[in-house]
Parts: structure tokens; C-alpha cells; sequence
């Protein structure tokens, strides 16, 4: 065989293989293939407990404390702590020092620090929510700007709870409630209080 026919021979070969491979690949790429689709497995609710009741009281405590000190040296001479505990109407948030000069000798002088804080008690009482696998019940703040501040949580079958927190939620619009726990998750609060107040 010659030169030329062996090259005429190769050429049809080579292209017969390449157009083999190739066509079922560009039959491969052409296919349609239908999307996926999204089975739904179930659906579920979660119920907040009903009837929800909150009742709130507030309470200052006020703290002095007195160091007296040796004007020469600057040495502490005294020392005295009090602390006093009342019922409030607003909430109460301060913490101030003064010097009071020959107090309460001649050549002594006195740093008084009076602090101030409030703090607020809550009682709610509720119906326990119907929704399965229950866990228990969280007391939760609900804040001006959709801030959400948990104070304290319930057992599952607890229809009251008593906790405590700083009073300054009563200066952010605070609405109390308790919210179900549930053993997969998922959580929803019961019937709102008014904005609490001291």
C-alpha cells in the first residue's frame, strides 16, 4: 500500500472514531432532564401557652457607702456600708460620690457613695400551651426595636413563675410573656402584657 492511500486510510479512520465518541456526548448535553422537585414531609404548629396574667412591682436599693480618711496622710480611718431597700414607682439608676471636708473630725474628710438600683419583680400565671413535646416555659421580655431579652425559664408543667430583672426593660417599652419550649425547637409566646411599669 502507498504513501498516499495509507494517509487517505488513517484520515477516514481518525475521523469515523472522532465522530463516534462525539455525537452520543452532544446527545448527553442536549438531553432534558426535568427539575427536582420538593416533597413536603409534614407541617407543624407550635401554640403559646393561653391566659397568659403578669403582675410586676418594683424595688430601689439604696447603698452608701462611707470611707472616712486622715487629711495629712490620706489614710483610710473608717469605714461604713448601709443599705436600704424600698418600694419604687419608676426606675432608679444612679451612682454618685461626694467629699465632705472635716468630716467627722477636724483633719479628716469623708467619700461618700451613694448607688442606687432597681429592680423589678414579675409573677405570670398562665394556661399550659397544647402543642406536643413541651418542655417548658420561658419568661421573655419583649423590647422596643424587636429586642427580645429572656429572664427566666419554667418547667413543663408549671403554670407560674416569679423572676426578677434589672428595671431598666420598663424604660424600653418591656412587655412581658411566657414563651413554650418545645423538645424539636421550635418556640411561640403566649398573649402579651401591657408595657410594664414599676
Amino acid at each position: 500500500m502507498n504513501r498516499v492511500r495509507r494517509s487517505v486510510l488513517l484520515l477516514v479512520l481518525t475521523v469515523a472514531v472522532v465522530l463516534g465518541v462525539a455525537l452520543p456526548a452532544n446527545a448527553l448535553f442536549s438531553e432534558s432532564v426535568s427539575p427536582a422537585t420538593a416533597t413536603v414531609v409534614g407541617t407543624a404548629t407550635v401554640a403559646g401557652p393561653t391566659n397568659v396574667r403578669v403582675e410586676t412591682s418594683c424595688t430601689t436599693t439604696t447603698t452608701v457607702i462611707k470611707r472616712t480618711y486622715d487629711s495629712a496622710t490620706n489614710a483610710q480611718v473608717g469605714y461604713q456600708e448601709t443599705r436600704t431597700t424600698a418600694t419604687a414607682t419608676s426606675n432608679v439608676e444612679s451612682d454618685s460620690t461626694v467629699r465632705t471636708d472635716n468630716s467627722p473630725v477636724a483633719g479628716q474628710y469623708t467619700i461618700t457613695r451613694t448607688i442606687k438600683d432597681t429592680y423589678l419583680y414579675a409573677t405570670a400565671r398562665w394556661k399550659g400551651s397544647s402543642s406536643r413535646g413541651v418542655t417548658g416555659y420561658e419568661m421573655t421580655a419583649f423590647l422596643n426595636g424587636g429586642f427580645v431579652q429572656p429572664i427566666g425559664t419554667a418547667s413543663a408543667t408549671a403554670t407560674s413563675y416569679s423572676d426578677g430583672y434589672d428595671a431598666s426593660v420598663v424604660d424600653l417599652g418591656a412587655r412581658l410573656s411566657m414563651v413554650t419550649l418545645t423538645s424539636y425547637g421550635w418556640t411561640a409566646p403566649g398573649n402579651m402584657s401591657n408595657v410594664v411599669t414599676c
